[in-house]
């Protein structure tokens, strides 16, 4: 049996093995396990927690739900407007947590978070490199960069992310 395999939602290399997936983030156990796995290295240690944001919103980005999910239809805004401001508007990545939960608040009920026609891409580093880095003073660095292919292979829905945080600080 091999090893890897891709995983259909990003096309990481991802673990080959059976098991649970997120409820509505489409991935491959592996993959899902591999994630889980920084996870656990982000929440239990300094060095690797600072890039906690980075991690979650590029993995998200790279998974999208189901087109009728309500909840893949605002996970995706959310984590790109996120991107969008850590990587368009400086905002620091320890504060992405607060600007996430009140976006998600502004448009909680709304109709305006549409569904996000995905890339052909999702940019050119996945949570394998993460997951294989054994490495803590190369991780925030090398979750920023996958951070940021994310968010430009997502270049198609720069214009639409930018309103709706526009709308959002607007109205702050």
């Amino acid at each position: 049996m091999e090893e890897y395999i891709k995983c259909f939602g990003c096309g990481s290399n991802s673990l080959n093995i059976e098991g649970e997936t997120h409820d509505y983030l489409l991935s491959s156990p592996g993959c899902w396990i591999m994630f889980c796995e920084v996870m656990d290295r982000e929440y239990s240690d300094f060095t690797y927690a600072k890039a906690h944001h980075f991690t979650v919103d590029a993995y998200t980005s790279q998974h999208v739900g189901i087109k009728d999910d309500k909840r893949a239809i605002n996970s995706i805004n959310i984590h790109l407007a996120s991107l969008y401001m850590i990587f368009e508007r400086d905002l620091h990545v320890a504060d992405a947590a607060s600007f996430k939960m009140n976006f998600s608040q502004y448009f909680k009920g709304s109709e305006l978070l549409k569904w996000l026609e995905p890339p052909a891409t999702f940019g050119e580093l996945t949570i394998y490199e993460l997951w294989d880095n054994n490495k803590p003073e190369l991780h925030y660095n090398l979750a920023e960069k996958w951070a940021k292919s994310v968010w430009e292979s997502w270049k198609h829905q720069h214009d639409h992310i930018g309103k709706l945080v526009n709308d959002f600080l607007n109205n702050q």
